[in-house]
């Protein structure tokens, strides 16, 4: 009888001291290759967000866009980040992409992501995963501000984030039904033109975002909607997970 009660208490402090461990790091990984610097903006994000969050970054960088390194470190990840453009990959590599957000994993995508692939890849990526409708970049030097759309300023991923002054829009159509406009372009239109927008794929949060040029990644902001766009992919809280300096 005594050991039994003993190891009710072991267990009993055992579960208390869990309870009060701290969570588990958010493990992300990001894809870089091609236009606008993703390789060099991403490897000072991942620092950004790696010495402010519990966060684990692996990542898989290329000059070239025919092979991506390191990409087993995907299946352990709970966030993928794309900055890709036309990647010709290996069938073996695409299928390592594609089981992720087939499973319903979290994807955060930004600037040229909406054509990462070639275009069969594309058609799925684009539309259905991340809910967008590329038509092509306009002017690459005209700049635009994005705005928070006013009925979503409560939005988690845009929450305390200010005007982002970017450049280079990109053009979509029609978004998806149940996409979630979450920025736009500051302008007097009657339909103004979406930024960065949310959507969900066979369960799991997306966000696609076209900003991305090197200087979005030195603004404040855009560091902030990037951070928010990660942990509210995972259904994680950022300020749980803050480490303490």
């Amino acid at each position: 009888m005594k050991r039994c009660c003993l190891a009710l208490s072991l267990f009993a402090l055992l579960a208390v001291h869990a309870v009060g461990q701290e969570p588990a790091p958010l493990k992300v990984h990001m894809l870089g290759s091609g236009e606008y610097s993703p390789v060099e903006s991403l490897t000072g994000f991942k620092k950004y967000l790696e010495e402010r969050y519990r966060v684990q970054c692996t990542t898989s960088f290329s000059k070239d866009s025919k092979s991506l390194p390191n990409l087993e470190a995907l299946k352990s990840a709970d966030v993928l980040v794309v900055f890709l453009r036309r990647m010709n990959l290996p069938e073996e590599q695409m299928a390592l992409i594609r089981a992720h957000w087939e499973a319903g994993k979290p994807v955060v995508a930004l600037r040229t992501a909406s054509h990462a692939f070639q275009p069969a890849d594309n058609e799925v990526f684009d539309r259905q995963v991340l809910g967008g409708d590329y038509k092509g970049a306009g002017s690459y030097s005209t700049p635009f501000k994005a705005i928070p759309v006013k009925e979503q300023a409560g939005h988690a991923v845009v929450q305390g984030v200010g005007p982002i002054t970017s450049k280079g829009y990109y053009n979509n159509g029609k978004l998806a039904e149940d996409a979630i406009v979450l920025q736009v372009v500051e302008s007097e239109r009657k339909t103004p033109q979406p930024v960065t927008w949310a959507h969900t794929y066979k369960g799991g949060r997306t966000i696609y975002s076209s900003m991305g040029v090197p200087e979005d990644f030195q603004d404040d902001n855009f560091r902030r909607l990037l951070t928010q766009a990660i942990f509210w992919t995972a259904q994680r809280e950022p300020n749980v997970l803050k480490l303490a300096k």
